[in-house]
């Protein structure tokens, strides 16, 4: 009813030019629902869950009572309700992304105290729940909307219908019914995390300017009244961790600068930050070099300043960049770091993500290296391993995260859909090939995802990445011989599509003989690569 249409809203509000088919289960019947969702071709899956869902008897169009002596065996029935739930999501999710509401209405009149008296039963189906909730979280490819965003959004009051839950068996009022669809869509689709964080320092890192009270004097501490910057500090340490780069522009010495996040006592090791820029200049200079060291656009990036001026002065420059103002009001604060989190939270977290800080760092010494004359002895040099993964794991998102994010080496710019992805994993006339790489600077991780179908000897790529952090290194090179040798192919068809960021994959079709990559298909024979390869510098390993 209105939720479907609400979703189908929401869903053309988030892409602006796609539409959506809604369908929907059979009323009364989850379990069933969840297993027929699983046969189906839908990209995504939007599970509402209400107290009725669990036990009929717990909804207000039944008439099985709540009394006394009903209540053990009601407890008992959620209870194995709730585990047969979790394994249709378990083999729901393996075909497609789920998004989970938990019960949003009231348990009824369930208990014999006042309802100003949380009861023992009452509290055991909460209980119960939560620990349903929190098997359901872990489970790869369940997304579980926030109780609290829902509870901020819509206020618990204003949720229920009982006239139309009677009359027609849907619970919500249609305010509340647009808040939980709108949450559902965008879970399920969320939009792509920020990629860095560049913080000013004075103000903000801390509390007071480092260059006039000097390093032991600034401070980030309850006792100095200045412990919403030693939370703030905390935050970015959470983030570094997540894989979120991080970096300094501030109006200071470079030295005082660095002195002072050597201090031990930062909840946030001053090593996390990388690159760390301090001069008198303006701050947009030093934005511009650390963009340039990370290798992202600005849209990727957020700015964090106390100074309106200088967020000002950074949107001019950057017109991409997202600026926050550090503000001075503790609660206002908190909020900001709420804000933040929504910024850069994603599903799950990786090795690739522990390794993103380090690899730039090591990024900028190879760098260093790759400009010397003899390049050609330096990539050999470099003891490199690449690893090529065919292992089909729907659970692993990490191939989707790079292939959706990843701008200057992609074959065609298209951005697929988790659903779509998982659907490609475990169809057998589909590959994911995942590309790792290590070196004597360091491992990368996974950095590249070329994924197609085979028909026979044809072979069509639609998907092909290449992380910005393993250029010129030769591992495209590597990556299409493996696919030359693993599937045997003639030639090789690409997707390929022009766009105004992936100059570096055109110059590479280009400089092995792809000249007609202006058009929407692209053959790459067998002959024509290896007439155009020379040698294949690093150690092969495949998985």
């Amino acid at each position: 009813m209105h939720l479907g249409t609400f979703l189908r809203g929401h869903f053309i509000q988030r892409f602006s030019d796609e539409d959506a088919a809604i369908a929907t289960g059979v009323y009364g019947d989850l379990e069933g629902t969840l297993v027929a969702a699983a046969g189906s071709a839908a990209e995504g899956a939007a599970v509402v869950l209400e107290w009725a869902d669990v036990d009929s008897r717990l909804g207000l169009r039944s008439a099985g009572g709540w009394s006394l002596s009903i209540q053990p065996d009601i407890l008992a029935s959620c209870r194995s309700r709730l585990d047969r739930v979790l394994a249709g999501l378990r083999v729901l999710c393996a075909r497609m992304p789920v998004v989970l509401v938990a019960p949003t209405l009231p348990i009824p009149l369930f208990g014999h105290t006042a309802g100003r008296n949380a009861g023992a039963n009452e509290l055991t189906l909460q209980r119960d729940l939560a620990i349903f909730l929190a098997e359901a979280a872990t489970v790869p490819g369940v997304s579980i909307v926030s109780p609290a965003r829902l509870a901020d959004l819509s206020p618990s009051v204003s949720r229920a219908d009982v006239f139309m839950e009677l009359k027609a068996g849907f619970p919500y009022t249609l305010g509340h019914a647009a808040v939980v669809a709108e949450q559902m869509i965008q879970t399920l689709f969320p939009p792509l995390p920020m990629k860095g964080l560049i913080t000013d320092l004075d103000h903000t890192l801390w509390a007071g300017i480092v260059g006039e009270v000097g390093m032991d004097r600034v401070s980030w501490s309850l006792e100095d009244h200045s412990q919403i910057h030693g939370l703030y500090q905390q935050l970015l340490s959470h983030f570094s961790e997540m894989g979120v780069l991080l970096a300094v522009a501030s109006k200071n010495e470079q030295s005082v600068a660095e002195a002072a996040l050597r201090r031990a006592d930062l909840r946030v090791s001053g090593t996390k930050f990388y690159p760390v820029r301090a001069d008198w200049g303006p701050k947009s200079r030093h934005i511009g070099e650390i963009l340039r060291t990370w290798n992202i656009g600005a849209q990727n990036v957020v700015f964090v300043d106390e100074s309106p001026l200088e967020l000002e002065e950074a949107r001019t420059a950057f017109p991409g960049l997202t600026t926050r103002q550090f503000p001075k009001h503790p609660g206002k604060a908190v909020a900001l770091f709420a804000e933040l989190r929504d910024m850069f939270g994603k599903p799950s977290v990786g090795q690739e993500d522990a390794l993103r800080q380090a690899s730039i760092r090591a990024a900028a010494v190879f760098q260093q290296s790759a400009d010397a004359p003899d390049s050609g002895n330096f990539v050999r040099g470099l003891e490199g391993l690449v690893t090529f993964d065919l292992k089909r794991n729907s659970a692993n998102l990490r191939p989707l995260e790079l292939v959706n994010k990843t701008n200057q080496f992609n074959l065609n710019g298209v951005r697929v859909t988790e659903g779509e992805w998982m659907r490609q994993v475990t169809d057998r006339s589909s590959f994911a090939l995942q590309v790792n790489y290590e070196d004597k600077f360091g491992p990368l991780g996974m950095i590249g995802v070329l994924a197609g179908q085979q028909n026979g000897e044809q072979l069509e790529v639609t998907s092909w990445v290449l992380s910005c952090r393993a250029f010129s290194r030769k591992i495209e090179h590597h990556t299409l011989d493996f696919v030359f040798q693993h599937f045997s192919p003639a030639a090789i068809t690409l997707r390929y599509q022009a766009t105004e960021r992936n100059q570096p994959l055109q110059q590479f079709l280009k400089s092995i003989g792809a000249e007609e990559a202006a058009v929407p298909e692209t053959t790459l024979t067998r002959e024509k690569f290896y007439s155009r390869v020379d040698d294949l510098p690093h150690k092969v390993r495949i998985q």
